[in-house]
Parts: C-alpha cells; structure tokens; sequence
C-alpha cells in the first residue's frame, strides 16, 4: 500500500501517480498499486474507468508532462464497508526513461520565460521557440511530445501537445482541436476574454510568417468543417 491514508481527491490521486512514476525502473512504461479511497473517489474513479485515456483524469502539481501524459486504469474496486481498496495501473504514454527530454525541456522553459510577460506574449514566445526548435516530421514518426523533445520533429499531433504541455508549465490556458476531415490537430489559448488559435505546426512550415495562423478568430474553418475541442483549456 503505497498511502495508508484514504485518498479524498484528484490531487491526492496524482500525487500518487506522481510517485509512482517517479519509483519506476527507466524502462517500466506502467506500474501497478493498491490505495485506499473515499466513496466520491470510487465513482470519479468508475467514471474514468467508462472513459478510459482522457486527457488529465488527475491533477499532478509542478509537472504539466506527467498531467497530461500519466493515465490511470482502474483495474478492481473492493467495498471495505469504511472505504474502498482500488487497485490502479499508472500508465505512461512510453518507458519512463524517454519522458527525460521533455521533463527537462519544460523546466528549461519555466527558466527562461521572462518575468512580467503577459499571456498573450507568453503564448507569442512559445510559439516562436517551438516553431525555431521543432521541424515537421514527413515521415510521420514522432507522434508525440515525448518523440519531439527527443528527435525535435514531430507531427501535427506532437506539435499540439508540446504547445499544450509547455503552455500550461508557464500558466496559459491552453487547449487541442482536431479534426479527423482535415486529419489535423492544434490549439487554441484563452487570454482575458479572447480564445486565440494557434497552429504550430503550420507555422514550422510556412515560410512568409511563423505568426500566420494564430489569430482571435477560428481557422481551417473551410477545410475542417468537423472540427472539435478534444482537450478543454484548464482555468
């Protein structure tokens, strides 16, 4: 039993998440572990059990890599009459060992994010820092943030989750649309009253401005009629 005490909320859950991954061996890409929870617990937990892989189940502090990427599958829920005994499975979206690189690259930028720069320069930096650093990966290899922090390219989807994971370390509200028409996926930031969509990876690519598709109003509206919200902004 990693905690003796009963688990009450999300943020307990991720502290444990958190330790988890931290005790795992480099090349362990999962872990299990038994906890004791509350009854509220229990049926979040059940919940996420119907909808298995969503995006932030959990809240894990000073770490937006393992926020977005830990995911936790419920394996069994046993009634203890005073609390629940769960037994849980920390998931990792690769060996542990490869999650270095993009640890290291959001504390890299936590560092060099300057102090007294306002959301929407925040969000102009990042996008200029991975659109110089990330190229666009043609053979469609590196799918994730894990992959672009390593090979520094990445698809559509890296590019996406690298400019979710990075923006939320430098507290932006950043959220991911996609859309399957366009077989594409990008963000968008919430500054004051605004909603502003970025698209990294168009601006990796595009060679007259790397500001061109970040804007106050939506886009790709012509050539992705379907698309959606798939990770919502944290406020």
């Amino acid at each position: 039993m990693v905690n003796k005490d009963i688990l009450t909320s999300k943020e307990e859950l991720g502290l444990v998440a958190k330790k988890i991954f931290y005790e795992a061996e480099d090349k362990e890409a999962y872990k299990p572990v038994m906890v004791k929870i509350n009854e509220e617990l229990k049926d979040f937990l059940e919940e996420i059990r119907i909808r298995d892989g969503i995006d932030k189940q959990f809240i894990i502090p000073a770490s937006s890599t393992l926020n977005n990427l830990l995911v936790v599958r419920v394996e069994d829920i046993k009634d203890k009459s005073d609390y629940y005994e769960c037994e849980l499975l920390v998931q990792f979206f690769a060996e542990k060992e490869d999650f270095k690189k993009l640890l290291e690259l959001e504390e890299r930028i936590k560092e060099v994010v300057e102090e007294g720069l306002t959301d929407l320069e925040k969000a102009e930096f990042l996008n200029d820092f991975i659109t110089e650093n990330i190229n666009y990966d043609r053979d469609h290899r590196s799918r994730s943030s894990l992959a672009a922090a390593i090979t520094h390219k990445g698809t559509c989807t890296a590019f996406a989750q690298l400019f979710l994971i990075l923006g939320e370390a430098i507290g932006l509200k950043v959220g991911c649309i996609s859309s399957k028409e366009m077989k594409h996926r990008w963000n968008y930031v919430i500054i004051g009253d605004e909603r502003y969509y970025i698209d990294t990876t168009f601006n990796a690519t595009n060679k007259i401005s790397n500001k061109l598709f970040f804007q106050n109003t939506p886009i790709h509206l012509e050539k992705a009629p379907d698309q959606k919200i798939v990770v919502n902004a944290i406020y």
